[in-house]
């Protein structure tokens, strides 16, 4: 008995080590360990390509790694070869590790080269041979291409100032993700560290180019005509921290369902205050929804757009996933949606920012039944949901438009963009910046622009960029009043579309007064005309043209 037993055990044990060595394939992984090695001295001593005899492209059920099969991949040049054999790697269980590594490897010698070469471009696109697209790419491969864009920034900025400014951005970014891959281990993260001193040089390198220009030059940190961000213009955002404390105390408490209409004047500023709100409420999640940058012609397209920005903006700004819009029905999937970021959200606040809301009527032109389930979904959002809030922003206040934006929109506070104050004017344009010199632009200058804006920040912002443009042309370092002539003839042409739009979109009746006022004449106004100049900041207390400058364009060009 004691014999039999031994003998199955024998046999069992047997059998297991057949069943091993066959599954296995052990007897063809010593012949192919020979065959890997013989390929690998071909190519390193003899410089033969031989990645094309490598067995994993002969036996796909390898189920053991290949020595130096990494190295034979980064040694060939034909990149169909190289797929080729890294396809084979994700089919052979064996050699997917290796597969992998493989091309983590080319992507980071891609990487490099880029880098090098200064290809901003396609960094910013991660395309290349074998970089997989922005889409598809990891967060550190993403941190890198962040690096490239201020990088891109500094190489197509106007002025050497700004320049300067992404350079420092790009470095700030550099060394963060240096002491983000200190602590991954990681392939990707072991591989992409080797990378860290070639952007340093090439940081230091455009620096210094840059700053051999900016040292003969006055810095013009002025930024006309793009809307503002945290990490480009914010130390010219000025005169807004009112606004931002009023728009945090409406949001502080969750048991109020408060939204909020923040209403202004074009180019006054409400683009910058929405992009500048994530940096001021580190406590909330806030999402930048911008009719005019997101043509939409469908409410399912208009869910999919909001949808999708608020999971890249929330995973940009907070490290925050939200989940995607559900399938179905355009409006009850954005319901569900936003039931869910409410769930989601915590302790924290989702604002939802709609800038240019008066668009919305456009898109749903004809469609007026879509309209008004969209101001119902609003609505209900408004006053059921306590984490989830919104905030649109738009130039007419609600009086002015159709009864359906004041029938909805209930429990919506409003809160009116003006002019920069004087004092805050004048501290813009004779001290934007800390380093900004002295007597640059000298007081009586700085007021004398005021005077011709009306203290518009748009306006202000261009006089002071094309201010310092002309001195640095003319190689002055200190602005005199005789200096604003030709600078106000560049404001008049670069300012065109501004100029044109006010006219345009004001009624008939408002046109017509604005052609007097800008003639100086005395105009007797009904009470609706003075409200609408007034609501622009295009009018006096004493009933005159606010903006002088804009005067002076309605008598030459309109």
């Amino acid at each position: 008995m004691a014999i039999s037993l031994q003998v199955g055990i024998a046999g069992g044990s047997t059998f297991s080590a057949l069943f091993i060595l066959a599954y296995c394939r052990l007897p063809f992984y010593l012949f192919e360990i020979i065959w890997q090695l013989s390929c690998f001295i071909l190519s390193s001593i003899f410089n033969q390509r031989t990645l094309r005899f490598t067995p994993v492209l002969y036996h796909d059920l390898s189920y053991l790694p290949h020595p130096l099969l990494t190295k034979l991949v980064e040694a060939e040049q034909a990149p169909q070869l190289i797929r080729c054999v890294l396809d084979a790697c994700a089919i052979a269980p064996g050699q997917r590790r290796a597969g992998k590594i493989a091309l983590i490897r080319l992507q980071v010698t891609e990487l490099e080269a880029m880098i090098k070469q200064r290809q901003f471009r396609q960094l910013i696109e991660l395309q290349g041979q074998w970089l997989p697209g922005v889409k598809s790419a990891s967060s550190i491969l993403l941190a890198f291409r962040d690096i490239a864009r201020y990088l891109q920034a500094a190489n197509t900025a106007m002025t050497a100032f700004h320049s300067l400014q992404h350079i420092k951005q790009a470095k700030q970014a550099l060394d963060e993700l240096k002491i983000y891959l200190l602590g991954d281990v990681s392939p990707l993260a072991q591989a992409t560290k080797t990378t860290i001193p070639t952007w340093e040089i090439i940081i230091i390198q455009l620096r210094t180019e840059i700053q051999s220009i900016s040292n003969k030059e006055l810095p013009n940190p002025f930024r006309a005509g793009e809307p503002l961000t945290p990490e480009q213009g914010q130390e010219v955002f000025r005169g807004r921290k009112q606004l931002i404390k009023q728009i945090e105390s409406l949001l502080v408490d969750p048991n109020q369902s408060v939204s909020i209409a923040l209403l202004g004047p074009r180019r006054c500023g409400k683009t910058s205050l929405l992009n500048m709100l994530p940096a001021m409420l580190p406590d909330a999640v806030c999402v930048f929804f911008d009719l005019q940058d997101n043509p939409i012609n469908s409410a399912n397209a208009f869910f999919q757009a909001l949808a999708q920005r608020a999971q890249e903006q929330a995973h940009r700004d907070r490290r925050l996933e939200l989940p995607p819009l559900p399938e179905g029905d355009p409006f009850e999937a954005a319901r569900r949606w936003l039931e869910m970021l409410d769930q989601l959200a915590g302790e924290r606040r989702i604002l939802i920012c709609i800038d240019e809301f008066e668009r919305l009527e456009d898109l749903f032109r004809g469609e007026r039944k879509e309209l008004l389930t969209l101001m119902g979904l609003f609505r209900a959002t408004i006053q059921h949901r306590r984490r989830v809030r919104l905030l649109i922003s738009g130039v007419a206040p609600f009086d002015e438009l159709d009864n359906l934006w004041s029938d909805h929109f209930i429990n919506l506070r409003e809160i009116r963009m003006n002019n920069l104050a004087e004092t805050t004017a004048l501290m813009l344009l004779t001290r934007p910046i800390e380093d900004f010199p002295e007597q640059a632009i000298p007081l009586p200058v700085a007021k004398a622009i005021f005077t011709r804006t009306g203290g518009q920040p748009y306006l202000i912002q261009l006089y002071g960029s094309l201010l310092i443009q002309y001195l640095n042309e003319i190689k002055e370092k200190k602005a005199r009043i005789i200096d604003l002539e030709p600078v106000e003839e560049r404001v008049l042409e670069q300012a065109t579309y501004y100029f044109r739009n006010t006219i345009q979109v004001a009624p008939s009746a408002t046109k017509e007064v604005l052609e007097m006022l800008a003639m100086g004449e005395s105009v007797d106004m009904d009470k609706y005309t003075r409200r609408w100049l007034k609501r622009r900041c295009l009018l006096t207390d004493d009933d005159k043209l606010l903006i002088p400058v804009l005067g002076t364009w309605i008598n030459e060009f309109w």
